[in-house]
């Protein structure tokens, strides 16, 4: 929808495209001041930042909304004028969609320089966040599957729920958020990809710089610089490893790095100063039990455990044509999670 109205703001003036732009934005998201931006963070004090990036800082504070008068909100504040193509584009895809496992933009703050993007708060942080607080009881294997599921939704949704496909391509623990109930909201649309009117298979889309984090990058994209919906599959089978493994003392990546020989590492790295793992080879080399948290030892069914381990083997198929689409890595989880059910609700003899 949004993208047609702003077919009807092209202007060759760019001051009045811009104004043209900011009245159809309006129709669809509030337009807070700056004003009550900087009294719901005490002046934007160090004290309310939650999380600082290269592109922004994050800022806890509450405003009036929908009635309420402290509505507890996370502000996004960019750091850099020319990151203002990022600032739109969360602004045009939040617009255009709506899923409960999406995080929720409520609106924004275009006063000058100063490009501010507000969303509801989310009282639980990040999955890995709670994955690494030492501070907070570990989240249980059930619990971790629930998560994983609600991600999987929401990347199916951003995949095939839009008339044009929707590539996240950051998709990590740290994109994953949980608000009070712990539910998942995948989050940063800002690097997100938009292909072509979606009647079949989504089109992949040449870029020409890499956009991602090491680590959670596809090898096919890193090397090609060509994104497919398939690129946020492998990123999201390494985020199933990290939940499988990722414990307050030790992330998945370190205790990789510590297992692995040389030989499952490509010999050249594929740049950003991050060699790409053949993951599934490790996967067969160590057993679960050594990669596994060890808070969840003798607490999978096998039978759960081993779908978990099925599907995310398949995300991380080193040809992008074996892995599985979102759609179909949903449906394993929740597999999963039924074969856990059906083991916690069986008394041992």
């Amino acid at each position: 929808m949004l993208g047609k109205y702003l077919s009807f703001c092209h202007s060759e003036d760019a001051s009045s495209s811009k104004k043209c732009y900011l009245t159809v934005i309006e129709e669809l998201l509030p337009q807070f001041s700056l004003a009550d931006l900087r009294k719901s963070t005490n002046n934007f004090n160090e004290n309310q930042v939650t999380r600082r990036s290269v592109f922004n800082t994050v800022y806890k504070g509450c405003l009036k909304h929908n009635g309420v008068t402290d509505y507890a909100v996370t502000l996004k504040r960019l750091k850099s004028k020319s990151d203002q193509w990022k600032f739109r584009k969360e602004i045009e895809f939040h617009c255009q969609l709506s899923h409960p496992n999406l995080d929720s933009l409520i609106g924004f703050c275009d006063h000058k320089e100063e490009k501010i993007l507000v969303y509801e708060h989310m009282s639980n942080g990040s999955l890995y966040d709670c994955l690494r607080s030492k501070d907070i009881e570990p989240l249980s294997w059930k619990k971790r599957l629930e998560i994983c599921i609600g991600a999987a939704r929401g990347l199916h949704y951003l995949h095939t729920g839009a008339k044009r496909p929707i590539f996240h391509c950051d998709i990590k623990p740290q994109n994953i958020l949980l608000d009070s109930n712990m539910v998942p909201k995948l989050s940063h649309l800002g690097f997100s990809l938009q292909g072509p009117l979606l009647r079949s298979k989504a089109k992949p889309i040449k870029l020409d710089m890499i956009i991602g984090t090491p680590g959670f990058m596809a090898p096919e994209y890193v090397l090609t610089k060509i994104f497919t919906d398939k690129c946020d599959v492998y990123s999201f089978g390494i985020v199933l490893m990290v939940v499988l493994s990722t414990s307050y003392k030790q992330s998945f990546f370190e205790k990789m790095y510590m297992m692995a020989d040389s030989d499952l590492f490509l010999e050249e790295p594929l740049s950003l100063m991050t060699p790409y793992v053949d993951i599934p080879s490790f996967l067969e080399r160590f057993s679960v039990d050594e990669i596994i948290d060890p808070v969840l030892l003798g607490k999978i069914a096998p039978e759960c455990l081993g779908v978990f381990i099925d599907i995310t083997k398949r995300c991380l198929s080193k040809d992008a044509n074996e892995r599985p689409d979102m759609g179909e890595v949903q449906v394993e989880l929740e597999q999963a999670l039924a074969l856990q059910e059906d083991e916690d609700a069986c008394p041992e003899p």
